[in-house]
């Protein structure tokens, strides 16, 4: 029985090392949307996938695709956040700046081919950004959508951690306190399922309310070139993977209530209760 209950506690650590890599590998990977964009004179549409913080464009413009990196860059005293696929952190600022502000953009530097010089427009380069103007802000993305899904896989990622080395402290030590002790590993394991549910949630959302209409990057977000988007997005496997967080620490929160089944199953120890009353003791 004692064996059972160690090899259960094991299995959590193992499950929790599990979700630990996925959510890594889903905040690390830049396929948390792909989609594609569409022009009427183009030789076919563009292709592109991105994560939280990166990605890539591949523009089919011509029969000989072009390459671009794409970056995810954030105007916070204009709440919007966009894709940029300039190479340096002043130019994209800049960049998203011209969209939001209905201004052509200067053009993307091919991924291979050396940065190009980015010129000023003396329009934006005159204003001060701190100033907000009435903009239309619907086909950007949302600055607090993307914070929330970024602090909460963040957090996810943090309690996944802290759940697999609590395992791993409860299989080798028999901790005191309730907060190290198995009755913290719920805690933590329940932390991690609703911080992964609800990065889900935010990324859905914001999916829902705004990428699947224009996935903004700087083709679909330039007025001068109708590039679209609209229902050519879909959501990626980056996304998808963080099912399986939710799922393995659901099995732990599971193996430990299995645990603790086991332990109240097993008989009280047995106990001898002596009638000190009874004078036949002092022969023994």
């Amino acid at each position: 029985m004692a064996k059972t209950k160690w090899n259960l506690l094991f299995t959590t650590f193992i499950l929790s090392c599990v979700s630990l890599t996925a959510l890594i590998v889903s905040l690390c990977t830049p396929f948390w949307l792909t989609s594609e964009a569409y022009e009427l004179s183009a030789f076919k549409n563009s292709e592109i996938n991105y994560g939280l913080f990166s990605g890539s464009l591949t523009q089919n413009f011509l029969p000989n695709p072009r390459y671009y990196d794409l970056t995810l860059t954030c105007l916070y005293q204009e709440y919007v956040c966009a894709f940029s696929c300039q190479h340096d952190e002043e130019s994209r600022a800049d960049e998203v700046l011209k969209l939001l502000r209905g201004l052509r953009p200067a053009d993307c530097p091919v991924r291979s081919s050396k940065m190009l010089e980015v010129v000023q427009d003396p329009a934006i380069h005159g204003m001060d950004r701190q100033i907000s103007i009435d903009f239309d802000r619907s086909s950007f993305i949302n600055t607090g959508l993307w914070v929330s899904t970024v602090v909460f896989i963040g957090i996810a990622t943090s309690f996944a951690a802290v759940s697999a080395s609590f395992s791993i402290i409860n299989v080798l030590f028999n901790p005191i306190e309730p907060v190290f002790n198995v009755f913290g590993l719920f805690i933590w394991n329940g932390v991690a399922i609703g911080a992964t549910a609800l990065c889900m949630i935010m990324w859905g959302t914001l999916f829902a309310g705004t990428l699947n209409d224009n996935i903004a990057i700087t083709d679909t977000l330039t007025t001068q070139i109708p590039y679209t988007s609209s229902g050519l997005a879909v959501l990626g496997v980056s996304y998808w993977v963080l099912f399986l967080p939710i799922v393995l620490h659901g099995l732990n929160i599971g193996l430990l209530l299995w645990r603790r089944y086991i332990i109240n199953k097993e008989p009280p120890l047995t106990t001898i209760d002596v009638d000190r009353s009874d004078l036949t003791i002092i022969m023994f």
